[in-house]
């Protein structure tokens, strides 16, 4: 859950793909081994912050030797943009992660996966990244259909499986395909869910016209 905050890039750095967990406020300084203390981060990133109290104390010390190289022996540096929205984004991660929403859904989908090792981890990681990469949102964000405990009713992800639901076809042309793909996109929905109530507008306007004609 919470490698894929982010996009699955790290927080400090904010360009190479999150591999590993850390903890924002480390355990020897105060800091909880629970998951809201947790963010997701590259190794070389995570190795650099480690001996730090906090993501702000990291970024306090990297303005120190930007400003004054002198002091450090350092040959590593990290620009001034990219180390002063680390605050920043770590906040925004936080926020993320304790989403209850979104806590809901990883352990809906994910929540009885296992592991033994690293390697069967990324693999369920990978899947996990592919799977959010088909929505066109995510799908926490999106409204239940309906309440049903230890299930996933969102309405971009489970819950247009509806069990009266039958598949039909529409024949556009591409870029009909495409402005619908948009529109929908721009909604927030499920193209389905889009679909079915076209249908549902265009029966009731027959509708309406043929109780016109009588």
């Amino acid at each position: 859950m919470v490698l894929t905050a982010q996009r699955g890039l790290c927080v400090y750095c904010g360009r190479s793909p999150s591999t590993t967990l850390d903890h924002e406020r480390p355990i020897a300084g105060a800091g909880h081994d629970i998951w809201w203390n947790f963010v997701p981060a590259c190794k070389p990133c995570n190795l650099r912050k480690s001996k730090h109290e906090s993501a702000a104390h990291w970024v306090a010390d990297m303005d120190i030797c930007h400003r004054y190289p002198e002091l450090t022996r350092s040959k590593w540096r990290m620009s001034p943009k990219v180390f002063a929205g680390i605050t920043r984004r770590v906040e925004r991660v936080q926020r993320e992660i304790a989403d209850a929403d979104r806590r809901e859904w990883f352990e809906l989908h994910y929540g009885e996966e296992k592991w033994r090792n690293k390697t069967e981890l990324f693999k369920i990681l990978d899947r996990c990244k592919a799977e959010l990469k088909g929505y066109p949102h995510y799908p926490w964000r999106t409204p239940k259909v309906r309440e049903l405990k230890g299930h996933c009713t969102r309405l971009i992800c489970c819950g247009y499986f509806h069990p009266q639901a039958r598949l039909l076809h529409a024949f556009l042309e591409r870029e009909e395909v495409r402005a619908f793909q948009r529109a929908v996109f721009n909604e927030r929905a499920h193209e389905g869910e889009v679909l079915g109530r076209l249908v549902r507008e265009y029966l009731a306007g027959r509708q309406r016209d043929l109780d016109g004609e009588a």
